[in-house]
Order: structure tokens, then C-alpha cells, then sequence
């Protein structure tokens, strides 16, 4: 099924991109010899008056040819005035610029009705750090952040960005339904170090005193993979240092962002008419670890992925958080109603239900604009953010920084098979970020690009002088080439994630 998911969106996000070319081609009387979805041989075509309709088997991309687009010559003169060639240079621009302009246009277009029928998704709170900014401020938890610093907070970076520097900032959250203005100062909070020990022996206490004897305890970091001796002040800890991560110090305003409430959406079963937890069971704690809300959850996640004999440890300046592991049989304490239930469940089983998607409630409701006229603002902003976050994360990976953030067909292939899992409304937001993204990587402004297209129409408008088609459309395949071999590249970077390497 996520095959056909897969090909039908990818079909459809592709006909709008060409659809765009095609009309302003039909508009502008260029002869279409073929509109075409896809690369490779065709699996079928359909003949119209001037142009074939056709569907190839690699959809993965999709073309409209037109009359003398590739330079040929055309002996007759009647034909000749319907080439591509033969029309000016603004219309070959408008042309030309169709295709990623209905791509973008559709994205903004699909974006209204999700947040009609679904509202928008902004950051909750999680927690609040007792004594910190947030919690002077009167922020609590469940509060949904609507904005920082009159910036519409559709990612919790945003909010990050703009706190780290330092200054006042000015928010609007959510409560109830109303909204409310905040006002604090961000504080500068120490450095962190979080780390795993395996074969962890002892019980940390206090602040970390020494790291094997010496008293300058930011040389732990180079004793990755080394047996330690920690020194706290209530206690010594002796493992094998397996991970270690410095946060640096940083300006924060105390709070963690939520995700998923400790909450279930749909009976759980354990095999096939034998459920563990039922629908509206609240998780309230795993053997000595309380839970509250979505930072727990990550915690017991990590506790259960890292399993027996190990510890994992958290400090941030005097502050110290500690666990072990969890393997095994595991203790469940449910809320079901108004009673109290204890189950007995495998590490593995309750693991796996935290990695399944769509099993457990969202921490905070997604936001519902009150108007129609808010709920424009919103997705037209929504829009704005995807399309800078898209042009932003090209221009990183020609600098060869976060690679990580461009995906292709693989990549979108994990993409859409998540989204399916979730429901409608998260294929219908990939879908609409899709056809931006696709939209903003052809405005590139290289050869076989829709960009590279673009800017030889741009000069040849500015110049009077119109390049030879032929030495044209050379530079178009060399530009080809070099996007097969990105492509080729791109795909690499994907099965290299779903492998973990």
C-alpha cells in the first residue's frame, strides 16, 4: 500500500509541475508534442490533436516536450511559428516559470484545508523548570506557544533561535483556548553532559567531584570507550563510558517542548484477542520512573533501548538525573478511569508500542485558527516558512553542511510510508511540502533545471542576443548528467540513514 501511496503522490505532484508548463505553452500557441509522466518506456499513451499524452515506467520526474524545444530545425514555416524557439524571450520566461510556480501555488493551495479541517500544529510545554524564567513568567505546562517575538512559532527552532539570543522576548501562548502575552529574559544555563556506562557499578549523589582522580571533570569526555571511576559527592560510579555528549551553556528560558502524551489511542494487543492496555489507559509510571508527560517518555525509551547493567546520566552544572536501563519484565502502572492497574510487560513489547506511530495521544491539540481569515494567515505563513526552510537547506547542502536534510526518491519513499501510518491530514502536509520543495529545487539556477532555463531566458531579455538552441540545450545535458550523478549521490545519503551508517 505504501507503494501506491508512494506513486500516486509523486504522479500527482509531478502533472501539476508540468501541467504548469503545458498551459502557458497551449496559451502562448507553442505546439506540445508530449506531455509525459515519468522517465523510461511508456506503459501507455493516449493521443490528442497535437500532443501525446504518456506514462512511463520510472516515476520519478516527468517532462513536456515541445515543438523545436530541442533545437531542431523545422522546415515548415507554418510549424516553425508554433516552436518554442520562435516564440520571445518573456514568453519562453512565463513558460518556463509555470512549471515551478504551480508547484509552489499547489502546496499553498492544499495548505488551507488542513488548517481548516485540522488546525496547525504548534509547540506545547512539557515542563517547566521550578525557579526558572518560564515558571516566573507563569508559563505552565500544556501551554501551546502561538509566538515568539511576533514570529508564528511553526517549529520549535524558532523559538530556540530566538531565546539563544539572549535578549527579552515577547510571547504568545495559548491557554484554554485564549490567547496570552508573556514577557521574560532568557538566563544563561551551564554546559551539559550527558553519557552512558555500561557494566555500571554504584549510585551517583551530589556533584561530579573527580573522573579517574583528576579534578578537572571536562576530561571525561576523552575516556569514550574506557572503564571511568566517578567520584560524586555521595557516591562513586565505576563503568565503561559507551556515549558521551557536551551541550554547551546556553541561554534558556526553562521548558521542554511536548510530543506525545503517555496516553493511548486504541486498544494494544499483546496477540490476537488478548489486549494489554485499552484505549484511553494513561501510563503513570515504569517501575520507579514517573511519568508525566513527553519527556518521560523519551527517557523510558532510552532506558529501554540501552537495556541491563547500564546508566545513563544527565549534569547540568549542580543538577544531576540518573537511570538504568531496562530489560526484561518490566512494571506498568496504569490510570484506566478512576482505578489503578499494575501489568507485568516484556522491556521489548513496551518498547516497540513507543516506536509504533499513531498508538498514543498528542501532548498538546493542534491549533484551530477562530476565522477563515486567520486560517488563510496562518497556512500562507505556514507556506512562507516551508519555502524559506526548503531554499535554506539547498543552500546548505551545495555547502556540503546537514546533508542530512535533503532527501530523495528513497528518502521520500520513508517519508510518505510514515505519513500513511499517522492518517490523512500527514499526507496531505507531506504532500503540500513536497510540491513546494519540488518547486523551489527547480528554480535552481542550473542547466536541465527549470532555473538554468530561466536564467538564459533572463540574459537573452536583458541583452537582445538569443544563445544558439543547439549550444543551449548541450549545456541543458551536461546539466543532466551532473543532477543524475547529485541524484545517484542523493540516493546513497538515503539508504546510508535507513542503515544507520
Amino acid at each position: 500500500m505504501v507503494i501506491v501511496y508512494f506513486i500516486l503522490i509523486l504522479t500527482g505532484v509531478i502533472m501539476v509541475h508540468e501541467l504548469g508548463h503545458y498551459l502557458f505553452a497551449r496559451l502562448f500557441k507553442v505546439k506540445v508534442l508530449e506531455f509525459a509522466i515519468g522517465f523510461g518506456p511508456k506503459i501507455f499513451s493516449v493521443k490528442g490533436r497535437e500532443t501525446t499524452f504518456r506514462l512511463n515506467v520510472f516515476p520519478i520526474g516527468g517532462y513536456v516536450r515541445m515543438l523545436g524545444e530541442e533545437g531542431e530545425e523545422i522546415a515548415d514555416e507554418e510549424e516553425k511559428e508554433k516552436s518554442f524557439y520562435a516564440k520571445p524571450a518573456w514568453q519562453r520566461f512565463l513558460i518556463t516559470l509555470a512549471g515551478p510556480l504551480f508547484s509552489i501555488l499547489a502546496g499553498y493551495l492544499l495548505f488551507l484545508p488542513i488548517t481548516l479541517n485540522w488546525g496547525i500544529a504548534l509547540p506545547g510545554i512539557d515542563e517547566v523548570v521550578p525557579g526558572s524564567p518560564a515558571e516566573e513568567a507563569g508559563l505552565r505546562r500544556g501551554d501551546i506557544i502561538y509566538s515568539i517575538n511576533d514570529k508564528i512559532a511553526f517549529d520549535t527552532s524558532i523559538i530556540s533561535n530566538e531565546i539563544q539570543k539572549g535578549l527579552p522576548v515577547e510571547l504568545v501562548i495559548i491557554r484554554n483556548g485564549e490567547k496570552k502575552s508573556l514577557r521574560l529574559t532568557p538566563r544563561m544555563y551551564p554546559e551539559t553532559y550527558e553519557f552512558v556506562l555500561e557494566s555500571a557499578e554504584g549510585t551517583p549523589s551530589g556533584k561530579l567531584v573527580s573522573v579517574n582522580g583528576n579534578r578537572d571533570t571536562s576530561v571525561l569526555k576523552e575516556f569514550v570507550n574506557e572503564y571511568v571511576v566517578l567520584e560524586f559527592e555521595g557516591g562513586t560510579v565505576k563503568g565503561i563510558l559507551k556515549q558521551f555528549n557536551e551541550i554547551p551553556a546556553r541561554y534558556m528560558i526553562g521548558i521542554s517542548f511536548s510530543g506525545l502524551a503517555p496516553v493511548f489511542k486504541k486498544d494494544i494487543y499483546f496477540k490476537e484477542g488478548l489486549f494489554v492496555f485499552k484505549k484511553g489507559d494513561r501510563i503513570v509510571r515504569v517501575e520507579d520512573q514517573e511519568i508525566e508527560g513527553w519527556q518521560d517518555l523519551v527517557v523510558l525509551y532510552q532506558r529501554l533501548t540501552l537495556g541491563k547493567d547500564t546508566m545513563m546520566v544527565s549534569l547540568q552544572g549542580n543538577d544531576l538525573e540518573w537511570w538504568r536501563g531496562l530489560s526484561g519484565s518490566v512494571r506498568v502502572v496504569i490510570k484506566r478511569g478512576d482505578s489503578t492497574i499494575e501489568k507485568n510487560v516484556e522491556a521489548s513489547f513496551l518498547k516497540n508500542i513507543l516506536e509504533t506511530p499513531d498508538l498514543l495521544e498528542m501532548g498538546v491539540p493542534r491549533y484551530k485558527p477562530k476565522n477563515p481569515l486567520e486560517a488563510v494567515n496562518l497556512s500562507v505563513k505556514a507556506c512562507n516558512y516551508v519555502l524559506l526552510t526548503t531554499a535554506s537547506s539547498l543552500k546548505n547542502f551545495f555547502r556540503n553542511v546537514q546533508t542530512g536534510q535533503i532527501v530523495g526518491v528513497v528518502g521520500l519513499a520513508g517519508v510518505i510510508s510514515a505519513a500513511s501510518k499517522t492518517g490523512l491530514e500527514a499526507v496531505l502536509t507531506v504532500v503540500a511540502v513536497i510540491t513546494i520543495s519540488l518547486g523551489v529545487l527547480n528554480l535552481l539556477p542550473l542547466p536541465a533545471l527549470d532555473g538554468g532555463r530561466i536564467i538564459f531566458s533572463l540574459v537573452e531579455m536583458i541583452t537582445r542576443k538569443r544563445l544558439n538552441p543547439q549550444v543551449e540545450n548541450i549545456i541543458h545535458f551536461l546539466g543532466f548528467i551532473f543532477l543524475m550523478i547529485l541524484f545517484l549521490y542523493i540516493t546513497f545519503l538515503d539508504i546510508g540513514r535507513m542503515m544507520g551508517i
